[in-house]
């Protein structure tokens, strides 16, 4: 073999080596005082998905538990908020359409504040979402374009959903 055969050898013995060494194995141990040689297998680090969504779920029981566990004074609870459907339909097909929901309207001015979501309609007649809100609300104000002017008041129903049917 001459020289410029050797050099990609090289090369790839440079790269592999150090990449062999990180990934460990088995690790070699020699005990003082004797010459005796002892291997122990490397160990092996336990950070799955699973592991890791185990875990999760370990942190979560604990937190339930503690919740539950608490004693609270008069007629407070904390479920103070509930997830509400919100399923908004047009009778013509939006193309670029802006939907606004705010959750509170400010009495001095009469326009709608606290945005709750934004989004956007793209060629489609209906726009359905779900979002928290606070168990207190019994309704929801839905602005198209940023259009406070026209801004819609609708009721939230006893089963949690927020439903209108745009008539333009």
């Amino acid at each position: 073999m001459t020289l410029s055969q050797y050099k990609p050898i090289a090369v790839l013995l440079f790269i592999l080596i150090p990449l062999l060494y990180a990934c460990g194995g088995e690790e070699v141990e020699k005990i003082e005082g004797n010459n005796e040689v002892v291997q122990t297998p490397a160990l092996a680090t336990e950070n799955t998905m699973q592991t890791n969504q185990e875990n999760q779920k370990k942190i979560e029981q604990e937190a339930t538990k503690s919740l539950t566990s608490i004693t609270t004074a008069g007629n407070f609870a904390f479920k103070t908020q509930r997830m509400v459907t919100v399923d908004l339909h047009f009778l013509t097909t939006q193309f670029q359409e802006k939907i606004s929901i705010y959750s509170t309207l400010d009495l001095s001015s009469n326009t709608p504040i606290n945005l709750l979501e934004q989004g956007t309609i793209h060629k489609s007649n209906s726009y359905k979402t779900m979002l928290a809100a606070a168990t207190a609300l019994d309704f929801l104000i839905v602005v198209r374009n940023d259009d406070f002017s026209k801004s819609i008041v609708i009721t939230i129903n006893s089963d949690d959903l927020l439903t209108h049917t745009f008539q333009e």
